[in-house]
């Protein structure tokens, strides 16, 4: 097992309206320069956004706070998006 440092992926689910296109909203999430990838899920909310960070030689929280002022707010915008909740992993491992 190795510990994961530098890059990191944070998980932002979204709650979108009940008339959105889902095809449209996935390709104006991927503009999102820090979003790597999109997926449609079921339950709660309707799309599971994987956003990267690059934490190196950055404390977690500061870096935290800032994606929540640049790529939240950014997200929010997108027409069609109603509500979005964040999954911040705090340690990552990999094989």
């Amino acid at each position: 097992m190795k510990l994961q440092s530098g890059k990191r992926s944070i998980f932002v689910l979204i709650d979108t309206e009940l008339d959105s296109d889902e095809d449209e909203l996935m390709e104006r999430l991927l503009e999102v320069d820090e979003v790597k990838s999109v997926h449609i899920i079921n339950g709660e909310y309707d799309i599971l956004a994987v956003v990267e960070v690059d934490l190196r030689g950055k404390p977690i929280f500061s870096t935290i706070q800032e994606l929540s002022l640049h790529v939240i707010r950014e997200i929010r915008q997108i027409e069609g998006i109603r509500d979005t909740s964040t999954i911040v992993p705090f340690v990552t491992a990999t094989r």
